[in-house]
């Protein structure tokens, strides 16, 4: 089957939709706290949609700080359901230092790939081959705003730095589906794995790997280490529930 879509263009930008290639849509958004019980355990947070999400493919998850008891947040997310039955995420978090609790109010956006007809009297849908849902008017598409394509890393005793190249507003929301702990992302060298998005009290966007072995050594290097992470924003009047 040929390609087929359309091509929406303002002043501001351009959406291309296509046949052929899955659209990234907005699902839900809300709050939810990351708390710990022990000042030397992880914290912990945990959300469960409105609606399952009935794609194949996993949600996208996007999280921002809204207040936070420390100046620093490290955390790893995990998706909660199966394919065709996704019904929540929860996170796992780490902190540097201090004796109060971890209580992290944390905003998230859930997205995910367009897969139900509009009930609307009105509307136009695009389907691919398989005559599956890819489009329709209704639907609120994800813009993204900024990636994070490269890294600079800072190598430590127990735990590796990954740094981005992109300056995070307070208003952005940053993709936290890509490091679900992320341990095989390090040959095996992770007890765990994660992305901090709050350091020094402003929003970051760093990768942190604490590291199994401490002498171990890998011929291959890590230069040239690539990993987009997508940064967008939400804004009320356009993605709510």
């Amino acid at each position: 089957m040929d390609d087929y879509g359309f091509v929406a263009e303002n002043d501001y930008g351009s959406v291309s939709i296509s046949s052929v290639y899955k659209v990234l849509v907005f699902s839900e958004r809300g709050q939810f706290r990351i708390q710990s019980r022990f000042t030397d355990k992880p914290g912990k947070g945990q959300f469960n949609f409105a609606k399952p999400i009935l794609t194949v493919e996993p949600p996208q998850i996007f999280l921002r700080t809204i207040s936070a008891s420390h100046d620093n947040l490290g955390l790893y997310i995990s998706i909660e359901g199966s394919s065709g039955n996704w019904t929540g995420f929860h996170v796992t978090s780490a902190v540097r230092g201090g004796s109060v609790l971890q209580d992290y109010l944390t905003g998230f956006v859930s997205c995910k790939y367009s897969d139900q007809q509009s009930d609307a009297e009105f509307g136009m849908e695009v389907r691919d081959g398989q005559e599956q849902i890819v489009y329709v008017s209704s639907d609120r598409v994800v813009r993204f705003g900024k990636f994070a394509k490269k890294w600079t890393v800072a190598r430590g005793t127990f735990i590796d730095t990954y740094y981005s190249d992109v300056v995070i507003d307070t208003s952005d929301f940053i993709c936290v589906s890509s490091m679900d702990r992320g341990i095989m992302w390090f040959a095996n060298n992770s007890q765990y794995a994660g992305i901090t998005i709050l350091d020094g009290g402003v929003p970051v966007l760093q990768i942190f790997n604490q590291k199994q072995y401490l002498d171990r050594f890998y011929w291959q290097g890590s230069d040239g280490f690539f990993l987009g992470v997508p940064v967008c924003k939400f804004p009320i009047e356009r993605y709510y529930n």
